[in-house]
């Protein structure tokens, strides 16, 4: 990803049959359906699922692959 993450950031994640999941695509703002759905389209190579997430929203790690914490959701307005 390019640039600063904020809460406006998107990213399109692609998860295979196995459960290996890829970042397909990224935006800084909410982006349009048909963009995402052009982005799927385009992607189709495998995936059975996707997820359009925020990456304030991911699972954090320690640096070893392992969660650490959990799920955590961002501080910020109205989140305390």
């Amino acid at each position: 990803m390019s640039g600063e993450v904020s809460y406006n950031t998107h990213i399109l994640i692609g998860v295979r049959p196995n459960g290996v999941k890829t970042v397909i695509a990224d935006w800084p703002h909410v982006p349009k359906q048909a963009d995402v759905q052009r982005e799927i389209e385009a992607a189709r190579n495998g995936y059975v699922t996707f997820a359009l997430c925020t990456p304030t929203s991911i699972l954090s790690a320690d640096g070893n692959g392992r969660a650490a914490g959990g799920w955590h959701r961002p501080v910020g307005p109205g989140r305390r």
